[in-house]
């Protein structure tokens, strides 16, 4: 042991390895909960007049939160707050040997920030713009397809169907109803 090894103060093992920040994968999943959760309740009550104003708020949750990942991602120098960078450089080289990140994943980030945004953002634009009203529901079910395309990805990629099944079966014994 040397001296300059003994009076260096110990770094956490996460800072040794340039690991993210541990805020980092809580926040990225409360970011995915409100954009998840905002979409579905701004589709789920976006034809409903009675329901119009949660309808709003929810889009305007959800063009928020792809605006403040898209201003993070940009100022960001380290993952996972940097933006996704796909290219087709990097996808020919994974398709060929499959050795590294799967570039699939930043292919879908970046349809998806794309697709929920411009619903989103075209929903903003309707409140003034009648006419702007079908663009808004056309990109809404593309930003739906965008968002089906993303989850069946990623349940084929991590085990398919036959992970979520075997999930499922240890997940259900501990499931015990109590009597009322």
């Amino acid at each position: 042991m040397t001296t300059e090894t003994a009076t260096t103060p110990a770094r956490p093992r996460a800072a040794r390895r340039g690991a993210p920040p541990r805020i980092a994968l809580p926040a990225m999943r409360a970011w995915h909960a409100v954009i998840a959760g905002g979409f579905l309740v701004a589709w789920l009550t976006g034809d409903s007049d009675d329901l119009y104003m949660m309808h709003q708020v929810a889009g305007y949750t959800v063009l928020i939160a792809v605006v403040a990942r898209l201003l993070i991602g940009l100022m960001a120098r380290s993952a996972p707050w940097r933006l996704p960078r796909p290219s087709l450089a990097k996808t020919r080289r994974w398709l060929a040997d499959g050795r590294g990140r799967n570039p699939l994943f930043a292919w879908l980030a970046v349809a998806l920030l794309i697709t929920v945004g411009a619903a989103a953002g075209s929903g903003m634009a309707a409140h003034w713009l009648p006419s702007v009203e079908d663009l808004h529901g056309a990109l809404s079910d593309g930003a739906l397809w965008t968002i089906a395309a993303h989850a069946l990805v990623i349940v084929a990629l991590f085990g398919g169907l036959r992970r979520l099944r075997g999930l499922a079966g240890r997940i259900a014994p501990r499931l015990r109803l109590r009597d009322a």
